[in-house]
């Protein structure tokens, strides 16, 4: 039986979760800059909306971003009059990123999440819940290759389904075959929330 570390679940003040989330980022792309591979050179990101904290967190980071070599791809589920805010061509500086609108009214029953390396990840909010209306609950995973696996299969599934927006920078790096089969048949860590 394998032991499996804890899940660091925790539930944030909205004013809060930003700078935690900037923590978590700048501590993981600067340690993990050597271990990380090809296949994830990328941070992958579904949010709620370009006013989400997790997005604001990467977009404040943007030079540390792309001074370790990523790029970001990023879902959106609410867009204002269908297109990104004119600040992100300002906002990304010279970081690479694509972005995708999750326009299926059903996808927004995803969680927010971000996917930081093989394994590291952070999983939010649904991304029907406003977070600037209550606290929300979050998950902040190191060292679980699982969970990171399982969330970027889910962030490459609701990519395949969702309508390109823009394309800025350098061409993206998706996760590559070896990496999502190394899921296989393992025990997938769960993680209830109740909205």
């Amino acid at each position: 039986m394998r032991v499996r570390p804890p899940l660091r679940v925790s539930v944030t003040r909205h004013d809060e979760k930003e700078q935690k989330l900037k923590e978590f980022v700048r501590h993981h792309i600067g340690s993990s800059a050597e271990g990380r591979g090809a296949a994830y050179s990328v941070l992958m990101v579904v949010a709620r909306s370009a006013e989400s904290p997790v997005v604001k967190a990467l977009l404040s980071l943007n030079q540390e971003i792309a001074a370790a070599g990523l790029s970001i791809r990023v879902i959106l589920a609410h867009l204002e009059h269908d297109q990104l805010p004119e600040s992100w061509e300002k906002d990304l500086g010279a970081l690479a990123c694509e972005a995708r609108w999750a326009r299926r009214p059903r996808l927004v029953e995803a969680h927010e999440q971000l996917v930081i390396g093989p394994e590291t990840c952070w999983i939010g909010d649904c991304m029907r819940r406003d977070p600037a209306k209550c606290d929300a609950f979050e998950s902040y995973i190191s060292d679980c290759g699982e969970a990171a696996g399982c969330a970027a299969v889910s962030f490459e599934r609701l990519w395949d389904i969702s309508e390109p927006l823009r394309r800025m920078g350098l061409p993206h790096a998706v996760v590559s075959p070896e990496a999502i089969g190394a899921i296989g048949d393992a025990e997938l860590p769960t993680v209830g929330t109740r909205h």
